[in-house]
């Protein structure tokens, strides 16, 4: 079955609050199913697909000046049914009106808010409870975190040099931000709401994500070609995961198991699967994958990856049992980052 493309305009303020997004809206799916959600960095907006069908399914427009505004980082609220975004200009050293963090409702895929994040935006995490955003700000060098109802910002810490990666711990209590200039981890205690420790990992640090039991962290290091393990009891550096210099490894995904850790290696064309018991490579996936995987999602079940493949405007969809590639689906230009949203089922 084909499916048509729709477009839709979110650019525009819609003046209600991020809470309005916890709102549960009627659900029309038997069961719940899943859309992937990828933010095309050059197309100015996002396209969704449907996982029953591996089709695209609509086109969001986030702007209509493309190679002006571009959208990039992207996070999933804990019951999946928020998809939250980083936008931003192109000019990552300042400040500029475009800089702000939008939110699209994945039962209707409309907006459903959106709000300020000054500094040029990079990537953003939600915490685990879902009532915090923490957003890196590439053109301030800082950490920030934001309130989800009311879209006000509750804390501002100075992190390394070109602000890239955060993830906030399960537990609630770590957020840690990652600088590609300083080679930097920063690590911010959320309660004290205090920055604790830097510590250096690999060369230029993309993203970071935390062990589903929150025991330890995972860097991307894009020049240095590792996997930096951080111990989060000790806040040290454990181990290093060699991928190759040549590998350019972005962003990482932990499956839901915890068991396997997926990172885009964006130099090789690959998709790298780590064993988190032994930290060691298990499979490299380079048959059939889009050029330069850059972003990199799981389902809920586990059950398939998505990359967003930022040169073949693609994403390869990757069946986990097999570690093979069984799809490719056009996306938009300079696909950048990946999530997957949840439609609930009705009740």
């Amino acid at each position: 079955m084909t499916h048509s493309t729709r477009r839709k305009r979110i650019g525009a303020s819609v003046g209600v609050a991020i809470g309005a997004l916890l709102a549960a809206l009627p659900a029309t799916a038997q069961e719940d199913s899943y859309r992937v959600y990828v933010a095309n960095e050059f197309g100015a907006d996002i396209t969704v697909i449907d996982t029953a069908t591996d089709e695209v399914v609509q086109t969001i427009t986030i702007s209509d000046r493309p190679g002006e505004v571009r959208p990039r980082g992207m996070a999933v609220s804990p019951n999946g049914e928020t998809i939250y975004l980083s936008v931003s200009d192109f000019y990552p050293e300042r400040e500029a009106p475009e800089d702000k963090i939008l939110a699209v409702n994945v039962e209707t895929n409309e907006a459903a808010g959106e709000f300020r994040a000054g500094g040029n935006p990079e990537r953003i995490a939600v915490s685990p409870d879902g009532t915090q955003i923490w957003a890196s700000l590439e053109a301030l060098a800082q950490g920030a975190g934001y309130d989800v109802a009311t879209g006000e910002r509750f804390a501002v810490h100075r992190v390394g040099v070109e602000a890239e990666g955060v993830a906030v711990s399960p537990d609630n209590k770590w957020v840690y931000v990652t600088a590609e200039a300083t080679h930097t981890v920063t690590i911010i205690d959320i309660a004290a709401n205090k920055v604790v420790k830097h510590l250096l990992v690999g060369n230029r640090p993309r993203v970071v994500e935390f062990s589903t039991d929150g025991k330890r962290a995972y860097v991307s290091a894009e020049i240095g070609g590792v996997i930096s393990v951080i111990d989060t009891e000790q806040q040290v550096v454990t181990d290093t995961i060699n991928l190759g210099l040549d590998s350019r490894p972005v962003e990482v995904a932990v499956a839901p198991d915890g068991k396997r850790l997926y990172v885009a290696g964006g130099g090789t064309s690959a998709v790298y699967v780590i064993d988190t018991e032994s930290n060691e490579v298990i499979e490299t996936i380079t048959e059939r994958m889009g050029r330069r995987p850059w972003g990199i999602a799981i389902t809920p079940d586990g059950q398939r990856v998505y990359t967003a493949n930022g040169l073949s405007d693609s994403v390869s969809v990757i069946d986990t049992s097999t570690l093979q590639v069984i799809n490719n689906i056009p996306a938009g230009r300079g696909a950048h980052s990946v999530e997957i949203g949840v439609v609930p089922a009705n009740d």
